[in-house]
């Protein structure tokens, strides 16, 4: 007999995990984090579509709180995305040595007070072999301690219609039985019992685009073009795609291979984002939103600081990803899926301009800063 199914999202930043499933037809009730501004984001794009965002310390909170605030009783599956950047291999990879790796055996102890029969865990491949892999083995021991039969795999997000590489592990854990991660629907080539479909490539994803602008040049959401120095300019000028850039350290992307994994930064700093392939500009924020999988119904009103859009894509989890494991659990599980009912009024939201475009570039110029050349220590070439 099939069901509904009811979930909650935590460390959900701006709610990719919930995007996908909610598209998929999976219903998440609410989403969980502390950062102010992703909740803001979350909330502006999933209120309509019945999921709210809380911001909330979650190593605070207890299981029984995050229920009443859901407004639910008991939830299905639990799916979250604990800080990444302790076990990045682009960061200090300081690991069990950073406070924020405390949010993992938090997200364990949440597991054990809400009760769900669906538990799934997101991460990059890293944190299985940082510590000796310490870590990951110590939340899998954890989850089987507490019930769960346990599986991982790192996907890659290109294989499932993402216009970009990216590897993400992922740790599934059930109840009831063991589950299994969707297969693969894009690839090279295939295989003699499956058929796939190409690779999405980065010239598919945003060829469509008219020339980046402000909303009243162009009137597409989050496409504002960064501005370099002309020394800058010089240099991507000849840049071939597929390439990086010697002393930036930049990539340019391929316009028919999909996008470089995209990168979030932290605090002040501001990750070193793809070269368009046709421009000689990084990509925009719609741009990069697209290279992760997210429609273009999915925006960040102008009160949202463009680096905090920016951090936010590079944070989330592929939408399509998302929705190939719902899709996947709910074939295994028997949900019921109903993606209609869940796709809301977009039209119903305040709208997501409130400053004129002269205002907007008046506070991009109070905000002047940018990706370094990295060991080279010159200034600044990157102008938002």
């Amino acid at each position: 007999m099939r069901y509904s199914a009811t979930g909650i999202e935590l460390f959900c930043g701006c709610g990719g995990l919930s995007t996908g499933f909610l598209d998929a037809g999976v219903k998440v009730a609410a989403g969980f984090d502390i950062d102010r501004r992703a909740i803001e984001a979350y909330n502006y794009n999933h209120a309509h579509r019945g999921s709210r965002g809380f911001v909330i310390n979650l190593s605070c909170a207890n299981g029984r709180e995050l229920l009443t605030i859901a407004g639910v009783s008991k939830i299905d599956f639990l799916i979250a995305g604990p800080p990444c950047q302790p076990f990045s291999i682009v960061g200090k990879r300081l690991g069990s040595a950073d406070q924020r790796a405390d949010m993992i055996y938090h997200f364990v102890r949440l597991v054990r007070e809400l009760d769900p029969n669906v538990v799934l865990f997101e991460n990059v491949p890293n944190l299985s072999r940082i510590d000796g892999g310490q870590i990951f083995d110590q939340l899998v021991s954890e989850l089987h301690r507490q019930g769960y039969n346990v599986c991982s795999k790192i996907l890659t997000a290109a294989d499932f219609g993402v216009p970009q590489v990216r590897r993400r592990l992922f740790a599934l854990g059930a109840k009831e039985r063991a589950l299994a991660f969707p297969k693969a629907t894009h690839g090279e080539g295939d295989l003699p019992w499956e058929r796939l479909r190409p690779y999405v490539t980065a010239r598919e994803a945003l060829e469509d685009l008219p020339p980046a602008g402000d909303f009243g040049e162009c009137s597409i959401h989050n496409h504002e073009r960064t501005e370099h120095t002309p020394e800058m300019l010089s240099r991507l000028a000849k840049l071939e795609p597929g390439r990086r850039e010697a002393g930036s350290f930049h990539d340019r992307l391929h316009p028919n291979r999909p996008s470089f994994t995209l990168r979030a930064g932290t605090g002040n700093f501001s990750p070193l984002r793809p070269i368009h392939y046709n421009y000689n500009r990084v990509v925009t924020v719609r741009e990069s939103a697209r290279l992760q999988g997210f429609c273009d119904e999915f925006i960040w009103p102008d009160w949202i600081p463009r680096l905090q859009q920016y951090r936010q894509v590079g944070n989330a989890v592929p939408p399509p990803l998302a929705a190939a494991i719902a899709r996947a659990l709910a074939s295994q599980l028997g949900w019921r899926r109903n993606a209609r009912s869940l796709r809301g009024n977009p039209r119903n939201r305040p709208p997501a301009i409130t400053m004129t475009d002269e205002e907007r570039r008046e506070s991009r110029r109070c905000r002047i800063r940018g990706a370094s050349l990295g060991a080279s220590g010159r200034r600044s070439q990157e102008l938002l």
